[in-house]
């Protein structure tokens, strides 16, 4: 029996989507679409449902028990915000909630990504 992995691109790569929150729910899958809707219809059955997509090395990025991102800051740069959605039965548009943009989440991820990358990098030189 082999142990697949069809949300594992070639790269090692995969997407992930998380409605986040205590009651959210994530998903993986080898394309943006498909992980943002497993990851809202497995959320709840009502919309809209905001979903957050990464593009991330499967290995070492997760998503943690309140749906935000988990990652190793040694990979932190290869991880790429794809967007924040608004999902719906029907559609996939990107946020434009007064409480979170997708261009918000978008610039905030990358920052983050980029200190932690940076904080990695200083520590090992460190060493």
């Amino acid at each position: 029996m082999t142990d697949t992995k069809d949300w594992v691109l070639p790269n090692g790569f995969t997407y992930i989507a998380s409605t986040a929150g205590y009651y959210g729910s994530w998903a993986k899958a080898a394309d943006p679409v498909t992980a943002a809707r497993k990851a809202a219809r497995d959320a709840s059955s009502s919309y809209p449902q905001f979903v957050s997509v990464w593009y991330a090395p499967n290995e070492t990025t997760n998503v943690n028990e309140m749906g935000g991102l988990s990652w190793k800051s040694e990979t932190a740069d290869r991880i790429i915000p794809i967007g924040f959605f608004q999902m719906s039965k029907n559609s996939m548009k990107v946020s434009k909630d007064s409480r979170l943009t997708n261009h918000e989440f978008v610039t905030d991820q990358f920052e983050q990504f980029r200190k932690s990358y940076d904080w990695w990098v200083e520590n090992e030189q460190k060493q």
